[in-house]
């Protein structure tokens, strides 16, 4: 119910950038426009501080979740995360290649079936578990993987819509392989 107290100018650089919503974009973040507090405050919770490769997920709003704003962490910026973005570690899998699914129409329709809430569309934790990601060998995922480096790119650039309509033909060349095989 308390806001965060922004960390001091002089030492902002050093601070921790919280990830909320609006820091969120399907092709990376925002971490320009991220709070940031001292290091160890009662916001830098240790649990929830990221870790490269972790997939960050919106899990509530229309204006977030219902907007597929889930990506990876992909730098080594000390942040931790907002009470409505939720962190996925995961094992075995490329996190490229499960934010990518998560974004096309197979794996986009699993997750508005589960879409629950009056108003407000959520998701729980054990709802976000129980998505199903089909498993492509690990070449496919690499590449998959390489192919993010083109919207990594464009978002570096605050070229969202381009970074965001690479994604969406890289979520669209994956449901054909889905759907039809190689």
């Amino acid at each position: 119910g308390q806001r965060p107290t922004p960390a001091p100018a002089v030492r902002r650089a050093q601070g921790v950038a919280i990830i909320g919503q609006k820091e969120l974009r399907p092709t990376g973040l925002l971490l320009d426009q991220a709070t940031r507090v001292a290091e160890g405050s009662p916001f830098d919770l240790t649990r929830c501080r990221l870790r490269p490769r972790d997939v960050l997920l919106a899990r509530s709003g229309a204006g977030t979740l219902a907007r597929k704003r889930f990506t990876v962490f992909a730098t080594h910026t000390k942040a931790t995360v907002s009470c409505f973005v939720d962190i996925l570690r995961l094992k075995g899998i490329s996190p490229y290649y499960v934010v990518t699914f998560l974004r096309c129409g197979l794996g986009w329709a699993q997750i508005e079936r589960l879409i629950s809430g009056v108003g407000t569309p959520n998701l729980n934790f054990a709802q976000i578990r129980s998505l199903q990601i089909p498993l492509l060998p690990t070449g496919e995922q690499e590449g998959i993987e390489a192919a993010w480096r083109e919207v990594t790119r464009l978002h570096v650039q605050r070229d969202y819509a381009a970074a965001e309509a690479a994604l969406d033909r890289l979520a669209e060349q994956l449901e054909r392989r889905l759907t039809r095989g190689k």
